[in-house]
Order: structure tokens, then sequence, then C-alpha cells
């Protein structure tokens, strides 16, 4: 099954817009967790950059709790990823676990040095997929551009060929997906990516346009038109097994003009810090002006249908998305929901 992480999904959850399009709200659908603020990699494109963390690590009694109150309130899925490295929470197997148990779809999103064969052996049969953030085909450029220890490019490929492995043992539906994040830095490294992890044999590589979050300290300058010529070259690897996912259409959203004037898509989505705050995406990193509520204080309900967060969309909506973030998450999603909101005056003629 080819897996598209370059589009929107809500055409699969008509139930949950047509509530929105009714009553201009609805519980989210997807969720991203994160479990820590630690990271023990510091990358170069980093989007939390600018961010001053004090360690912080999510009581693992709130988030099993907070996990079957998302369940309960209709979230269908959730990853973990965050503002650290979900890894470096020793609770992450059981928060896994946790949340399929309560029968949520789980995802979740790693550099994958402390992926080891134990915590596969625990995490495998309760994902739906991983993404393995690696970013290089070879050592030096990973050593280059996520700064960790000298040994960690080995580490990574160790675990990756773990996890394929305990897959096709025990015959397991999780996806498999290596990350390639295009920068300058490594766009040499591409080719010998593609090719060394189409030999590992995971079921898919994306390699995906940079994005500058409005708050980082890094400035790229990146030609998103280059890219094109790109896509052709690394088509020609794929396989029956492997795919090879080019975001191209991210690409295309990145060079055009938004088509929307406001955030549509934040009851659809939302974030949850390793603190307990509930914010509406990561514009909004350790900002008490715009958290919802934090689990620590209250239930996942309660905040999502409490008067604040009522309070910060109305906010939302009349301030200008002029400084968003170039292709979030929710662009694909805010130009599917703004066409409902403003339709042609010719739908009817299908």
């Amino acid at each position: 099954m080819e897996v598209d992480v370059d589009n929107h999904k809500l055409i699969y959850h008509p139930d949950r817009v047509a509530e929105w399009m009714k009553t201009g709200d609805c519980f989210p659908i997807y969720v991203e967790i994160g479990v820590t603020n630690r990271c023990n990699h510091r990358c170069v494109f980093c989007a939390l950059d600018w961010f001053e963390k004090k360690p912080i690590d999510i009581d693992p009694e709130v988030m099993k709790h907070a996990l079957r109150e998302m369940a309960d309130c209709g979230v269908k899925s959730v990853m973990f990823a965050g503002e650290g490295e979900p890894l470096m929470h020793r609770d992450i197997c059981e928060f896994i676990s946790s949340a399929r148990v309560q029968g949520l779809d789980v995802a979740i999103a790693t550099n994958g040095v402390l992926f080891n064969r134990e915590k596969l052996e625990k995490t495998l049969p309760s994902l739906s997929w991983i993404r393995f953030s690696v970013d290089a085909g070879t050592s030096v450029i990973h050593k280059k551009i996520h700064r960790g220890g000298s040994k960690d490019f080995d580490k990574i490929l160790t675990n990756i060929r773990d996890a394929v492995a305990i897959k096709k043992r025990d015959n397991l539906s999780v996806v498999i997906g290596v990350q390639f994040l295009l920068i300058p830095d490594n766009l040499d490294d591409l080719v010998p990516f593609i090719e060394l992890f189409k030999e590992i044999g995971v079921d898919n590589v994306q390699i995906k346009p940079y994005s500058q979050h409005p708050l980082s300290k890094n400035r790229y300058s990146i030609e998103y038109a280059q890219y094109q010529g790109i896509e052709d070259t690394v088509r020609k690897f794929e396989a029956p097994e492997f795919q090879v996912i080019f975001r191209s259409k991210t690409t295309y959203r990145l060079m055009t003009k938004r088509t929307y004037h406001e955030c549509y898509g934040l009851p659809f989505y939302t974030l949850i810090e390793a603190d307990g705050s509930i914010i509406p995406c990561n514009l909004f990193h350790n900002n008490p002006e715009f958290c919802y509520g934090n689990l620590y204080n209250n239930s996942f309900a309660s905040i999502w249908e409490g008067e604040k967060r009522k309070h910060i969309l109305h906010q939302l909506t009349k301030n200008t998305i002029e400084h968003c973030r170039d292709g979030c998450r929710l662009d694909a999603i805010n130009r599917y929901l703004s066409q409902l909101k403003n339709p042609h005056p010719h739908v009817n003629f299908i």
C-alpha cells in the first residue's frame, strides 16, 4: 500500500467535517504529543533552536489518563514527537502501548539513536508507522547536520535494520519510513541516502522540503524551483516494496501564495507539550497567552470545550496569518476547508 503524506486526509472524515461546518468546531482527529523537551541532537535545521529549555518530562499518569480521555473524545490518532526526542522519556514504550489499547492509531517520529532492539520489540506491534529522521546517507553529513555523537549514524542503521527484521519476522503492519529534509548541507547525500535505505529494506523514504519556522534562528536560503528536477531522479529508485515519497505538493505550496485568510484547521489538530500544555500549533511553544489549558489542571475534554480555547480561536481568527509558517502542517487542510467555506458558485456542475 502506498503512503500519502503529501496531502490532507479530511476526505476520510466527512462526519467530523460536517460537524465543523455546522457548529464551527469539533474534537480533533489527530494530536501530536511531546512527552519530553530533551533531545540528544542539536540539528542545524531545528525549528525550535530559539527555545530556551529547562528539561521537562511529562508525568506518566497524566499522559496515560490523557490518552484515555482523548480516545473517549473521538481523537483517532496520536504521534509522539514534539519538542524533543520522544525516546528520551523512560516511559515512551508504555505510552505507545497504552495509546494502542485505547484504540488510537499510534505513530512516532524519532532520530532513531535510542530506538534499540528492546524498545522495538515492545513497540512495533502497537505502531501504525515510524518516521526515522535521518536526513543523510553518510555518517559525515549526518554528524554535520544532526550534531550528535560520532557513533550515532551507525547506531541508527543498526536500529533500522532491526526494525525491518522484526517487522518481517512477526508479519507486522507497521510502516517503516526514513525522512530526508532537503537543505543545502545535505543535497549531495540524497542519492546515497536512498540507495542505503532501499538496501536496508525500509518501506519508504520521504524527501521533504525545508520550511522556515518564523521564530527559528537558522536561516536557509532555499530555491524551491530547483527541487522539481530532483523528483525525476529519485523516482527511478522506486520498487514494488519500496516507495520514494517526494513531497512535490508541499514544495508547490511553498512556492505559491496561500488561498485562505484564516486558519480553519485548528479544530482538527492540536499539540500537547511536555509540561502538559495544549496549544494550537508549534508557533505557540512556551506562549501562555495562546495555551488552551494544562492536563495537570483539567481534563482534555474540559480544556477543549472551555472558554479559554474559544477565546484563543476567536483571537486567532481575527489575527492575520501573514506571519504563520509557510507550508505548515495545516496548509493543505486550510486550502480544502477554505473551498468548503467559500464554494465556487458552480459547484453543482460536477
